[in-house]
């Protein structure tokens, strides 16, 4: 596919590795929901691939400054961009003979944890991954730090919420100057260094999870934010999730600018105390056995008026897609079922997924902010042509090619989506399947042209 060929060459000490790391990602991007193996195609190159994996000359920083290198191209254009930053868990529990993998949580489950930051337009397209982390816990680490020293007392530089911070600093200095930044996060990222940090032409949105004091009053977060008037109300659709379908939601805006307290144990360092802007966002009625959405925003950003405050809370849903480059990996790429030995191979391996995960985002959700674009932006001839006979059953090809959202139905048909008027947009994974399919036809129907003319 057109979009396939867009990643810059990675500056690897041996050229040749450049041109095999292009041909895994070609592989996996047209069978990514296949083992290894079977992306690959046959022996002589499943083995290359292994060969890539373990190669010490292929530095994990070289296949993500590409990836950025090309995610910049795309910034480049934008004067403004959100930074959206999440972390997910993969385990590997069931696959013992994985060597230096460690703790991911109570009991005896074993993995890495994966922290990335997603470059989004202002519009939620997917621009490509900006920054990432991987790291495993050492074995017994929480236990030891436990009884050493409190976790709160404990500097920001000895605990993992340090990668918010760090993350932060490495994209809004990387961005271009003519490009706002506007850092998005969850809970997790309601930390005092990440609310303090105080960048040139960097602004934060992220969800409070701390009751913070304000300062010189009596006064709390919440309860501050719930006395100020109403801004209006308004309608989001909240996606499907934990088998929940996807569903209209009425909420209620109120806003308010308040400073923040620096945490009472760390007085002795005569911290700052940051004045933020808080937008609460709280659904009144929601559906029977539905937990009620309520989220209380910090920003930078101006939520003053109404106008303002629909702007933040549109900018935030749109942290759900990095949850989605994360379901793509795990679903998608099934990373967690690589027969990979080494921490050091997987981490390679998912440099290299990192990327099909990335371009099958921005398909999905640049078909629906353009709708009317050309599919030939995407798809070449021979593939828009199998898709367009695969799904009518017919040789007659229209004069013209169909527009990239039609294009992307088709592809969803092909991957079981029923386009029934109930049934919304296909989702990722649906148009994953469709992917494979279609590139199974056209490879079909390339051998049978070349085979009968």
């Amino acid at each position: 596919m057109n979009w396939i060929n867009e990643l810059p060459p990675a500056k690897f000490r041996d050229a040749r590795l450049s041109q095999r790391l292009n041909t895994i990602v070609e592989k996996l991007s047209e069978n990514p929901e296949r083992t290894l193996p079977e992306a690959m195609g046959n022996w002589s190159e499943t083995k290359a691939a292994y060969r890539f994996f373990d190669n010490e000359k292929v530095a994990v920083s070289s296949i993500y400054e590409a990836q950025r290198n090309a995610s910049m191209e795309r910034i480049s254009e934008e004067s403004m961009i959100l930074a959206v930053q999440d972390t997910s868990i993969f385990n590997y529990t069931l696959q013992r003979s994985k060597k230096d993998l460690g703790p991911i949580g109570m009991g005896d489950l074993n993995g890495f944890f994966l922290h990335s930051c997603l470059g989004v337009s202002r519009d939620g397209i997917p621009l490509g991954i900006l920054g990432q982390r991987m790291w495993v816990r050492p074995q017994g680490r929480k236990n030891a730090n436990r009884k050493s020293q409190p976790h709160k007392k404990r500097p920001i530089e000895d605990k993992e919420s340090i990668r918010w911070s760090e993350v932060a600093r490495e994209v809004a200095h990387a961005i271009p100057a003519s490009t706002k930044v506007v850092m998005v996060g969850d809970r997790e990222s309601d930390i005092y260094e990440v609310i303090s940090l105080g960048l040139e032409g960097y602004d934060f949105l992220i969800r409070a999870a701390w009751n913070r004091r304000l300062n010189q009053s009596d006064d709390y977060l919440w309860r501050a934010v719930e006395n100020a008037p109403v801004l209006g109300s308004k309608s989001i659709v909240v996606p499907r999730r934990d088998e929940k379908p996807e569903r209209t939601a009425t909420v209620t805006l109120r806003s308010a600018t308040v400073t923040i307290s620096p945490p009472r144990h760390r007085k002795k360092e005569k911290l700052s105390a940051p004045a933020v802007n808080a937008l609460l966002i709280r659904e009144l009625a929601p559906p029977a056995g539905i937990e009620p959405i309520e989220w209380l925003l910090l920003t930078t950003l101006p939520v003053s008026t109404f106008d303002e405050a629909v702007q933040c809370m549109t900018w935030y849903t749109y942290r759900w897609r990095i949850e989605r480059y994360h379901y793509i990996l795990k679903s998608g790429c099934r990373i967690e079922k690589l027969q990979l030995e080494t921490k050091d191979r997987l981490m390679r391996a998912l440099a290299v997924y990192s990327i099909v995960a990335v371009r099958l985002l921005w398909l999905t959700y640049q078909a629906r902010q353009t709708p009317d674009m050309p599919c030939t932006s995407v798809f070449g001839d021979n593939e828009w042509q199998t898709l367009f006979m695969a799904v009518h059953k017919t040789n007659d090809l229209p004069v013209s090619p169909p527009s990239l959202q039609t294009a992307v139905l088709w592809v969803a048909m092909l991957g079981g989506f029923l386009a029934r008027k109930h049934d919304g947009l296909p989702g990722v994974l649906v148009l994953w399947r469709g992917l494979r399919r279609l590139f199974d036809l056209a490879v079909f129907k390339n051998l049978f042209s070349y085979t009968y003319g």
